[in-house]
């Protein structure tokens, strides 16, 4: 069978937190999570942007609670796309974050036609993963190519990120207090990834230019010269320094570089990383 935008629909969740482009793409739907600032509920992206959301978390006596998804939902929106769809994939944030590709997994149960993925990613990496997806919609996939290519993806992809602060990581639960401690304590600015479905530490480094240089050579290390290079850039309202990264990307020596868009951390991840961040994520093709 062949994938093309007559036949085929992609679910993502809002985690994904897409470019402008690809989240009004008439082939894409996205189902929001719910983040509650104590007793009120907002649905991430819907009814809460980042802009609003960061001022809300700076003035927040406690960090908010985010929720997944129902798995009614998912039902409608699978039942919905399989009347004008063959085929429809729902790619998720990763299933160690969230409860949200297990929503989406116990729904296809119900509709047939569904192939739920766990991405191992989030927003800016699960973002960059949409954007091949759909250019391999637009000129045509076999379905054989299309799933290879998801499973290369999820193997070889690389996604990293800066946060302005471990804070939020830790108290949210996403890293552990000894890294935690590590990075409060000698004011050291750590290059974290996400291996596995999870948070971890690249490479520690002092100071925001040596982390940019991090990043840089993991740039450099994991892919060969003269390969197309796709990359995606993710910042939590940090344009000067997401300029920074974009220099450093665009810079990269024989490297065929191609600048997808840009993802704005929404409230759900901005729970966990906070204000500031930046991240870039790659792939050869």
């Amino acid at each position: 069978m062949i994938l093309d935008r007559r036949t085929t629909a992609i679910v993502v969740d809002s985690t994904s937190d897409l470019p402008p482009d690809l989240a009004v793409d008439p082939n894409i739907t996205i189902v929001p999570l719910t983040v509650y600032f104590g007793e009120e509920a907002f649905l991430d992206w819907v009814q809460l942007k980042p802009a609003e959301f960061f001022q809300r978390l700076a003035a927040a006596p406690q960090l908010p609670k985010t929720s997944q998804p129902p798995v009614g939902e998912f039902v409608q929106v699978f039942r919905r796309l399989r009347e004008q769809y063959a085929r429809v994939y729902s790619i998720h944030l990763s299933s160690k974050f969230s409860g949200t590709y297990e929503s989406a997994r116990i729904a296809a149960l119900e509709v047939d036609g569904v192939t739920v993925i766990d991405s191992r990613y989030a927003t800016g990496g699960l973002a960059l993963l949409i954007d091949r997806l759909v250019e391999r919609l637009e000129s045509g996939t076999p379905q054989e190519e299309f799933d290879a290519y998801i499973a290369r993806y999820l193997k070889e992809a690389t996604f990293l990120f800066i946060p302005n602060t471990l804070d939020y990581l830790h108290k949210g639960g996403r890293i552990g207090r000894a890294s935690h401690l590590i990075g409060t304590m000698l004011s050291i600015k750590p290059v974290l990834t996400i291996e596995d479905g999870l948070v971890s530490v690249h490479k520690k480094a002092r100071g925001v230019r040596q982390a940019l240089n991090v990043m840089r050579e993991c740039l450099l290390e994991r892919t060969l010269p003269w390969r197309d290079t796709y990359v995606g850039l993710t910042h939590s309202l940090n344009e000067p320094l997401l300029e920074q990264v974009k220099e450093m990307v665009l810079d990269a020596p024989d490297r065929i570089v191609h600048l997808r868009g840009t993802s704005v951390v929404g409230s759900v991840i901005g729970t966990y990383i906070g204000p500031g961040a930046v991240g870039v994520g790659f792939i050869q093709e």
